[in-house]
């Protein structure tokens, strides 16, 4: 079978690059994603390289567990599968609503960064600087407020 680059689903943070070349490699994603925050330090060079990956690579096919699959393949029970067909749904269900929240929280932060760049230009008196520790503040404390409600 041929083997495709192609980001994770199964095993990502942010798009699924990393742990992608993780698995064409067959190498731990820690490895990539560290490669990737070392290459940060090489002019942005690493955000760079995992934008455009996040863009040009696509998504991998979603699979179930192979246990799953066989378990329905050896049943010959209607309602064994449908049981299935229902943790199948349910699973596809969890995994869009995952990408639809990571997307809105993505475009709420590249929204958050394009007004700071705009004023930035257009306001004399603002500069880039000054904001980044209240972005960060910010961010700590959506995540912290987030694990709070989960």
């Amino acid at each position: 079978m041929n083997k495709r680059l192609t980001r994770s689903v199964k095993d990502k943070v942010i798009g699924g690059v990393a742990g992608g070349i993780a698995e064409y490699f067959e190498i731990d994603p820690v490895i990539v994603r560290v490669l990737f925050v070392v290459s940060l330090f090489f002019h942005g060079a690493g955000f760079i390289a995992y934008i455009v990956l996040w863009i040009a690579l696509p998504e991998a096919n979603y699979a179930l567990e192979s246990s799953s699959i066989t378990n329905v393949q050896n049943s010959n029970s209607s309602e064994s599968q449908m049981k299935q067909d229902d943790a199948a749904s349910a699973y596809f269900k969890r995994l869009e609503e995952k990408k639809i929240k990571r997307n809105r929280n993505l475009g709420i932060v590249l929204l958050v960064l394009g007004c700071i760049f705009l004023a930035d230009n257009f306001i004399p008196k603002i500069r880039i600087a000054d904001f980044w520790p209240i972005i960060l503040i910010a961010l700590g404390l959506s995540m912290l407020l987030k694990a709070k409600k989960s």
